[in-house]
């Protein structure tokens, strides 16, 4: 390898240092235009359907900030509302805890299995879950105090949504540029799409089913297990231990089995069956990228990083796929390996 290819690997990678370091200092301004360009993609699809309908666009706008808004209300009244609630429970919560810590002492004595005599059940304290809902709606939190800012700058990329691919097209130069831009929009929009239906969908079932059991608080993780769905692999998973805490704490045993299975259940149908099914060769990126991402995008910025990290790394794969030179870390991060034409 000469110096001249050393040297360009060595400024890229310093250069690919400098980025990251520059997102993570202007995390918060950085995680505000991804929020508002996270809700204009979200609500793209109504926008064009009232333009559709010969609606003039400032009229579709209007619309489509309305729903906008009366959306992030209620969901901000919701949780609020709840998480006073449940801090108000707190200790009813840990006194009834203790009852099935001194009772596993004593079973567990019964049986001969000895126990170390510093051990510490602070996990089992009912103020890390609500030290939980706090870390896991710090994204939304940040929305409420920068609701204007955010709101400004997704009436803006609505406005140049129409226009916007177009000169990405004239900026790219050959046929695949354009092709990758293409294919881009179009799983990025199509990602979004399908993950806030079977988000709406598995936040439902878990409210429905948390209702009918009347597991406290059932609203809250509803609304915990859409917003957690939106980030992969373990998303899921952790917006169900709460309530199950929660169904241990009121119902004893069974009840806790009960939440488990069924959130289980949600699971196993929505992310094994229904978005396979509906997402197809899904988004193009490896089981492994896509952990990866989740850790790479949340230390850089926050939890809004895991929420969008597919998104993210979406835009990084078609970037790394427009040079000859860095073309093979898109093939890389590909869930298939696809033989050169």
């Amino acid at each position: 390898m000469d110096r001249y290819k050393i040297s360009v690997i060595l400024v890229s990678l310093a250069s690919i240092v400098i980025i990251i370091a520059g997102l993570k200092a202007a995390q918060d301004i950085v995680v505000q235009f991804l929020l508002a360009l996270f809700f204009a993609v979200m609500f793209l699809p109504i926008f064009k359907f009232f333009v559709s309908k010969k609606m003039p666009k400032w009229l579709s706008l209007i619309f489509v900030l309305f729903i906008n808004l009366i959306f992030i209300y209620l969901l901000a009244l919701t949780v609020i509302t709840s998480v006073n609630e449940l801090r108000g429970n707190l200790g009813e919560y840990q006194q009834k805890l203790n009852v099935y810590i001194n009772e596993g002492y004593r079973i567990l004595k019964l049986l001969g299995i000895p126990l170390p005599e510093n051990i510490s059940f602070d996990i089992l304290n009912p103020n890390l879950i609500l030290q939980f809902l706090s870390n896991s709606l710090l994204s939304f939190g940040n929305i409420l105090a920068n609701a204007l800012f955010i709101i400004i700058l997704v009436v803006f990329i609505l406005l140049e949504s129409d226009i916007f691919a177009e000169k990405l097209k004239v900026i790219s130069k050959g046929k695949k540029a354009k092709a990758l831009v293409d294919e881009f929009f179009e799983s990025v929009i199509q990602y979004m799409k399908i993950k806030t239906v079977m988000s709406s969908l598995t936040g439902f079932l878990a409210w429905i089913f948390l209702f009918i059991l009347g597991v406290d608080f059932s609203l809250l993780w509803g609304i915990l297990a859409f917003l957690l769905n939106y980030i992969p692999t373990i998303g899921s998973i952790v917006a169900a231990v709460p309530p199950v805490i929660i169904a241990l704490i009121d119902g004893g045993i069974g009840y806790a089995a009960a939440v488990s299975v069924w959130y289980l259940a949600i699971n196993m149908v929505i992310g094994n069956i229904l978005e396979p099914k509906f997402m197809g060769k899904g988004v193009g990126l490896s089981p492994l990228v896509v952990l990866l991402s989740l850790v790479f995008w949340g230390w850089v910025l926050g939890t809004v990083g895991m929420f969008l990290s597919i998104p993210l790394t979406i835009i990084a794969k078609m970037a790394f796929e427009l040079r000859e030179e860095t073309r093979w870390i898109a093939v890389l991060m590909d869930n298939e390996v696809r033989k050169e034409n």
